[in-house]
């Protein structure tokens, strides 16, 4: 795919991954919607892509609530006419073991992590059919290879989003619509900082070579799809 003016859209792109897809995708000239909770992170990053020369705009949302994906997918028509990528980036880790997780945790981390990325995906998908063309790009987690019984909830939010993804390649090839996942190893990020694992940051990936990741997917021929990235930290990931 020639990324210039594509119109992305990038969530959880205030901080982190996001942030680094985010202004890799902006330097390859796409057009960007960015979406976080966090307003004030989010207005940093789009100065910091308009004073490059680059295209983006903010809407500062929570995912969980009812009709975000809808206005998420409406924002992006209503300002690039069209949506050539989605990356569902965004998600909540929360280091608990299994006996300890509320209900509560559950709801919340799979309203993220997993509902979020499927009404997104469905809206669209809907949009990409019509011109029979884009990329869709769920960000899992090694953790969802084998789920850490200190992150219940988020490796196996992250595990079913594979499954999801699986679903909807299958839907997507239909209509010349690519899908992939990308499975992060540890990486220096404020979400996994909070964590406070064991391992010494030093020993981590950086945000932009996951970014590196995603322009390696959306950059392959249109005749080629990779379905399955896991890119590790060389210093430390094992399984």
């Amino acid at each position: 795919m020639t990324l210039k003016d594509r119109a992305a859209i990038i969530t959880g792109a205030g901080r982190g991954i996001g942030k680094a897809v985010a202004l890799a995708l902006a330097e390859k000239g796409c057009r960007l919607l960015l979406i976080s909770r966090s307003e004030k992170e989010l207005e940093s990053v789009e100065q910091q892509i308009r004073s490059r020369g680059g295209q983006a705009l903010c809407l500062p949302l929570d995912l969980s609530q009812p009709g975000a994906p809808r206005r998420v997918a409406d924002a992006a028509r209503s300002a690039f006419g069209t949506i050539d990528i989605l990356v569902n980036n965004a998600a909540v880790l929360h280091n608990t073991p299994f006996l300890d997780v509320t209900e509560e945790e559950w709801d919340r981390v799979m309203a993220i992590n997993l509902k979020a990325p499927f009404l997104l995906s469905q809206e669209a998908l809907r949009v990409m059919r019509e011109r029979r063309t884009g990329h869709i790009i769920n960000i899992s987690s090694t953790a969802a290879l084998q789920v850490p019984v200190h992150l219940t909830t988020y490796g196996t939010s992250k595990k079913a989003l594979v499954g999801l993804s699986e679903a909807l390649y299958e839907t997507a090839k239909e209509y010349g619509v690519k899908v992939s996942v990308v499975y992060p190893g540890m990486t220096d990020t404020e979400m996994l900082r909070d964590a406070a694992p064991p391992v010494p940051p030093d020993r981590w990936m950086k945000p932009e070579d996951i970014a590196d990741c995603v322009l390696f997917l959306l950059e392959q021929s249109d005749r080629a799809v990779v379905r399955h990235l896991v890119p590790w930290a060389a210093r430390h990931d094992k399984i």
